[in-house]
């Protein structure tokens, strides 16, 4: 090979040296460690938003209850009603007791000018509350209504027949009894009962009676 100075010296060249792989990995170590942090500020990013979406959602509130409810508009239509409530079911005894009076009241002026003072054949003589058979034998708690129909059965039975409230005339003793009178009046009471003999009245439902205002009741009542 020979030493430097001497001809035909070559001087050795020293192997090419590779370069360091260092600067890569650092590079690779940076990038992958910027791409880190972005990634975790995105998630906090990302969190917080979450976090802030929820604290500015309403809870569910009676405010937003209401608030989501059909408002009513002023001037606007009025919400439709609801059902009418039931009604109350009429007191048939009530409304008997109210017939009572009222057909008392109309036959007063046809007693007082037509059978007062005179015998007049009694038909039946009830008060609610009484227990007593009918004519027919049937035995009856007597209420305003069971009243009201048998007085009508005898109205259309005995033309004629008339309602009085025992309270309005002197001559009943007993307060609170509806009177039903068959309206026919005589001069004396055996022709009253003689008038309920014929048509074979039950001795206790028909017999001769005298309504007046004018005389107290002694001696206004005979039985058959």
């Amino acid at each position: 090979m020979g030493y430097p100075g001497y001809p035909g010296y070559q001087q050795a060249m020293p192997p090419p040296q590779r370069p360091s792989p260092w600067p890569w990995i650092l590079g690779v170590l940076v990038v992958v460690a910027a791409l880190a942090v972005g990634v975790i500020a995105a998630g906090i990013i990302l969190v917080q938003r979450d976090r802030n979406s929820t604290s500015a959602a309403p809870n569910p509130t009676a405010a937003t209850i209401a608030a989501s409810a059909p408002a009513t508009v002023p001037g606007g239509p009025a919400p439709a009603p609801g059902p009418e409530p039931a009604p109350v079911p009429a007191d048939p005894q009530a409304g008997a007791l109210d017939s009572l009076r009222a057909q008392a009241a109309a036959d007063q002026p046809f007693v007082s000018s037509g059978i007062a003072n005179r015998w007049v054949p009694q038909l039946s003589a009830k008060q609610p509350g009484l227990v007593a058979p009918d004519v027919d034998g049937r035995m009856v708690n007597w209420t305003s209504a069971e009243i009201l129909a048998q007085h009508q059965r005898m109205r259309a039975q005995y033309p004629g027949a008339r309602l009085v409230w025992s309270d309005d005339w002197a001559t009943f003793d007993l307060q609170g009894w509806w009177i039903t009178l068959a309206g026919t009046t005589y001069s004396d009471p055996d022709s009253a009962n003689a008038w309920c003999d014929a048509r074979a009245i039950p001795v206790d439902e028909c017999f001769a009676k005298l309504v007046s205002n004018s005389r107290g009741s002694a001696g206004t009542t005979q039985y058959r």
